[in-house]
């Protein structure tokens, strides 16, 4: 029973980290964030995209300088996640987070999500530590890969 008691109480600490942000527009890259309450935010925002691609504006906030070279400006973002490649990570029910990977400033977070049709989903979230002005000592995600998800 106290194990069971302790396995809820962690659940909830890490949900109530990353809703600290009563507004998920309210959230941006800061060196207190950690490799995967950066994840846990985006996967939130984008949980919570409406029409005007809110959750994925916030979402690119934590994009790194490099993804964002590759991805292109905020427009191109939102046609990408929009792809039948990424699609899924908007308005899905659930994610499930998966042991976090870190190697010093690098560091691999991967998430099962489940849509809102129940199927599952994985994605492997890549970060590092910016090193840059701008962002100094902020994790972001330089990509996210998807990965198939062996239901037994």
């Amino acid at each position: 029973m106290l194990r069971l008691n302790f396995i809820i109480f962690c659940h909830l600490l890490i949900s109530f980290q990353v809703s600290a942000f009563t507004n998920i527009n309210d959230a941006y890259p800061s060196p207190k964030l950690k490799a995967n309450e950066i994840v846990r935010l985006q996967l939130k925002a984008m949980q919570q995209n409406d029409v005007n691609n809110r959750g994925i504006e916030v979402t690119f906030r934590f994009a790194s300088p490099k993804n964002k070279i590759q991805t292109g400006p905020l427009s191109n973002f939102i046609k990408l996640v929009n792809n039948p490649t990424y699609h899924h990570l908007l308005n899905h029910i659930e994610a499930t987070f998966l042991d976090l990977k870190t190697d010093g400033s690098q560091a691999i977070q991967e998430v099962i999500i489940k849509t809102p049709k129940g199927i599952l989903k994985g994605f492997r979230f890549f970060l590092s530590v910016q090193q840059g002005k701008t962002f100094k000592n902020c994790w972001m995600t330089d990509a996210v890969i998807p990965f198939d998800v062996l239901e037994v």
